[in-house]
């Protein structure tokens, strides 16, 4: 349950051998908490190093309730599901972001966060021909109303996303100094090819002196996470930054 009074769903699993460190995954904007399935490959990955973890959707998203999406609700989620996490005896945490879910985390910062792994991560704006995204009726609603409605043509119930003019602020929009200023846990950039050509990986380059001490940026190339290329690379990428900066104290 978050503060806005909408529940969330997900899946928690808890291996036989986990102690109190956990895995929480936030997924992408129009996406679920299994984000193409890459998060649930993860997911087992961490398990098998002894790790419980959370996959759940945002508002808006998934099985969860129905929101208008924006980056202020994702942040009240993310730390909504962060509580519930250590409220289950998971006080440590490692929050594993993906594209525009990593910006929901960089931002909400959970108490119980020791450190995070962020794929596809944006530190800065980015400009989006809209108008090649969205069809006419699509941006007359935005303009008269407001509001507009994606249809989801991922597996399970949900039939639509409902976006807003502040969701194309919070995409476009994303503030440097906002996302990267006061951190203080160990952050792990991974950018793969995707990334290369949209600018991703020189602007997290350009940013990188604004991350905390302990940060470090790795980029995969000629791989697309997103596409389910090359998931060995990410999972060992992962599960060694996991073992230095969280790992399972028995």
């Amino acid at each position: 349950m978050t503060p806005r009074g909408l529940t969330l769903a997900g899946t928690f699993i808890n291996p036989v051998d986990a102690i109190d460190e956990a895995v929480l995954f936030s997924h992408s904007l129009l996406a679920n908490r299994h984000s193409g399935e890459h998060f649930d490959r993860l997911a087992r990955v961490y398990r098998a190093a002894g790790y419980a973890t959370l996959e759940f959707d945002y508002s808006g998203h998934g099985e969860s309730d129905d929101d208008i999406i924006t980056t202020e609700h994702q942040v009240e989620d993310l730390r909504a599901a962060s509580g519930w996490l250590a409220d289950q005896g998971f006080p440590n945490q490692l929050i594993h972001g993906h594209s525009f879910g990593s910006v929901s985390a960089l931002i909400a910062r959970p108490r119980a966060a020791r450190t995070m792994i962020l794929s596809g991560a944006m530190t800065g704006p980015l400009s989006y021909d809209w108008e090649s995204i969205f069809s006419p009726v699509q941006l007359d609603d935005l303009e008269e109303h407001g509001v507009t409605t994606i249809p989801d043509d991922s597996p399970g119930p949900r039939q639509n996303f409902t976006i807003s003019k502040q969701t194309l602020v919070d995409l476009s929009m994303v503030e440097t100094s906002t996302v990267l200023d006061g951190l203080t846990i160990p952050i792990l950039f991974i950018h793969d090819a995707d990334d290369e050509q949209v600018g991703l990986v020189e602007m997290t380059k350009e940013n990188f002196a604004r991350t905390p001490q302990g940060c470090r940026v790795e980029v995969v190339h000629g791989s697309r996470f997103g596409a389910g290329e090359n998931p060995r690379a990410l999972s060992d990428l992962s599960m060694a930054w996991a073992r230095t900066h969280l790992p399972i104290v028995r």
